[in-house]
């Protein structure tokens, strides 16, 4: 009874994001005069799937058909991140809390924490992103996932979870903080990289490049 309830939670989340995406199409559909869609930032340009949810930590979940959870980092996480040496999994059946560390990115001797969006029992793990982590970047949402959990609060957690036009909003606004909160570290240029010709910084792959305070800064900020 209580898997029901999740799952009939689920797809009244699914199918309220599947009808607003319908609305907005009819709507854009239905102008006279069209104008060319702004871009989206770099980090978001990977279309969200339908029916995956986004923890504030930029760890993503998805329900399984077998009612388990698929977890991997977003877009933006894996833009930022760049070039990853390898991914430190949890162990089959480790415990996860919401919101606490799950699993790491190793980089170049840096171990850069995230955490899990939803609470339950890790049930599967994906050794095929250590084989390939660049194709991980690539697919995020796809070929990106890291394990797989059995949910044991799913209800509950899904109520600090972003879905559909919300989370991707929520996405873009993220990459404009943080290009703003590299703009503001620009005082230690050794440690965030080189800057662009108009003075900006790059930001795909920018953590390659940052060490010391900034870098933990940035994790608090980003990845918690």
């Amino acid at each position: 009874m209580v898997f029901l309830l999740v799952v009939l939670t689920v797809l009244g989340c699914i199918g309220v994001d599947l009808a607003i995406r319908r609305k907005e199409k009819a709507a854009a559909e239905a102008r006279t005069v069209r104008e060319p869609a702004a871009p989206l930032p770099s980090l978001t340009t990977q279309e969200l799937p339908g029916g995956l949810f986004v923890h504030g930590g930029h760890t993503w979940a998805k329900l399984d058909s077998s009612g388990a959870v698929q977890v991997g980092l977003d877009g933006f996480a894996q833009g930022v991140l760049g070039r990853v040496d390898r991914f430190e999994l949890p162990p089959d059946g480790a415990t996860l809390r919401q919101g606490e560390p799950a699993f790491a990115a190793i980089q170049s001797g840096k171990r850069i924490e995230f955490v899990s969006p939803v609470d339950g029992v890790v049930c599967a793990v994906n050794e095929r992103i250590n084989v390939d982590p660049a194709e991980a970047r690539k697919e995020p949402y796809e070929k990106g996932w890291a394990f797989m959990i059995r949910p044991s609060n799913l209800s509950r957690n899904l109520k600090s979870l972003r879905i559909g036009t919300d989370a991707a909003a929520w996405l873009e606004r993220e990459a404009a903080s943080f290009t703003e909160f590299l703009s503001l570290h620009r005082a230690v240029p050794q440690e965030v990289g080189a800057t662009l010709p108009d003075g900006g910084i790059h930001v795909e792959g920018i953590m390659e490049t940052m060490d010391g305070e900034i870098l933990k800064i940035a994790i608090r900020k980003y990845f918690r």
